[in-house]
């Protein structure tokens, strides 16, 4: 069994799995927001613009996105909070950390889902500010292992 990279502690075969291979559609804004993460993780492009309506999709270049996905090295969720105006919106609030090279960085947004025919898609998201730090190979892991970075998320 392997934990799911979404944080949530549960096996990733029955947590965003399904999700990502299309056995199943997730039931909740917030289910369908740590399935993306997890797919970013993965590099799943297609997964993540499967799941994007209206402004999401303005601009978004997939090739751009599979690059940079690869590219930095994916730390954590947490999810800060989550709510729905039912039955067809959802909003969730989350901060993902990644490492880009040395340098720790997040993306705090609060995000927007909406439901349509039963499936609920990434429409629109509100960046809040965000700072990044350098990441000491000796240092602690910013994943909370307690760890040092070398053998934990800084391992190629």
């Amino acid at each position: 069994m392997t934990d799911c990279l979404c944080g949530s502690k549960n096996d990733y075969a029955t947590c965003c799995e399904p999700y990502i291979h299309h056995k199943q559609q997730p039931k909740t804004p917030s289910a369908l927001m740590r399935s993306r993460y997890t797919a970013y993780c993965l590099a799943d492009i297609d997964y993540i613009q499967k799941t994007m309506r209206g402004r999401a999709l303005i601009g978004f270049d997939a090739v751009d996105a599979k690059r940079w996905a690869t590219h930095v090295k994916w730390i954590s969720l947490t999810v800060l909070d989550e709510n729905q105006d039912p039955p067809y919106k959802g909003y969730v609030e989350f901060i993902a950390m990644f490492a880009d090279g040395p340098v720790l960085k997040s993306i705090h947004e609060k995000s927007e889902f909406i439901q349509e025919a039963g499936q609920w898609y990434y429409v629109d998201g509100v960046q809040c500010p965000t700072e990044t730090k350098s990441i000491s190979r000796n240092g602690a892991c910013p994943c909370g292992r307690q760890r040092k970075y070398k053998n934990c998320h800084g391992t190629s």
